[in-house]
């Protein structure tokens, strides 16, 4: 497991911290903007003191330090060493709970149905400190039946059920439409409500290939598909620009961009990376 750790550098010059980093023999593994004057960066473990003599050095100040991956356990390992039984016994327990409904809360504009979307988690099985069903279709199934509700979501973390119900204004019929891949890449997330998913998350898909479709394998009936995707690429892209600029400039091109790398040009720089594309039908 590859130790990393990350920290947000602020200064009037924060984009330039991924050059600095990178002129040092420093890999970027992930930068992410956080504004005109930040920068959320991760580099290996291995860089940490290096990376923070050079940024200290250069008047950029260091914060929210965080770690990952290898580093994060040998740290809590070396400062807890005498209750590292005790820990785990209590995470268990922690965890264990953490995995049952402790309480349901009700939220969105369809929130005035609580009392049948109780009866209807009762009748699927779900009630005080039971698990969440990993299946969620006949739950939902049952939810969006109720008038005039077009979507919900099930959501559960520290025991704590939340679930979203949306109602449309006026009953209408929803768009018959598939959901596409909105580029060329490998499925980073794929949530189905309703429809058919023709691939899976990890799956290479190309740009405009149907991911969900708007039928039912059997018959092929047409259905309103509810769904969402996220496909990550590979970006490679030349700015003629300054790097601090290009920087700026390819975080508004692409978002979110991991695995950065930037390197200069004759015309101007290179930028490189992961980025990140969502669509959805169904679901805003």
């Amino acid at each position: 497991m590859l130790s990393t750790v990350e920290f947000t550098v602020e200064s009037l010059s924060a984009h330039h911290v991924v050059e600095k980093l990178s002129r040092a023999g420093i890999p970027v593994l992930m930068a992410k903007s956080m504004g005109k004057t930040s920068v959320r960066v991760r580099i290996a473990s291995k860089d940490r003191k290096k990376a923070f003599a050079i940024l200290r050095g250069s008047c950029y100040n260091v914060k929210n330090l965080s770690r990952h991956g290898g580093a994060r356990l040998l740290e809590w390992a070396r400062r807890a060493a005498g209750l590292i039984l005790g820990t785990v016994l209590f995470a268990g327990v922690f965890l264990f709970m953490e995995s049952r409904v402790l309480k349901v809360k009700i939220s969105g504009s369809g929130a005035y149905y609580e009392r049948e979307i109780m009866e209807i988690l009762r009748e699927e099985g779900v009630h005080l400190f039971s698990a969440f069903p990993e299946d969620t279709g006949p739950l939902t199934a049952k939810v969006l039946s109720l008038d005039r509700v077009e979507f919900c979501s099930f959501r559960l973390k520290g025991g704590v059920l939340t679930v979203g119900v949306e109602v449309g204004e006026e009953a209408r019929p929803l768009d018959m439409l598939p959901l596409l891949a909105p580029a060329s890449g490998r499925i980073e997330e794929l949530i189905v409500v309703r429809g058919t998913p023709l691939f899976a998350e990890g799956d290479a898909v190309k740009m405009g290939e149907v991911v969900v479709a708007d039928s039912l394998p059997e018959g092929g009936k047409k259905i309103a598909v509810i769904a969402r995707v996220t496909v990550r690429y590979r970006v490679d892209r030349e700015y003629t620009l300054p790097e601090q600029e290009a920087l700026a400039q390819a975080f508004l091109d692409f978002g979110e961009l991991k695995d950065l790398h930037i390197r200069k040009t004759e015309r101007g720089c290179r930028i490189s990376g992961t980025a990140f594309s969502t669509a959805s039908v169904g679901l805003d």
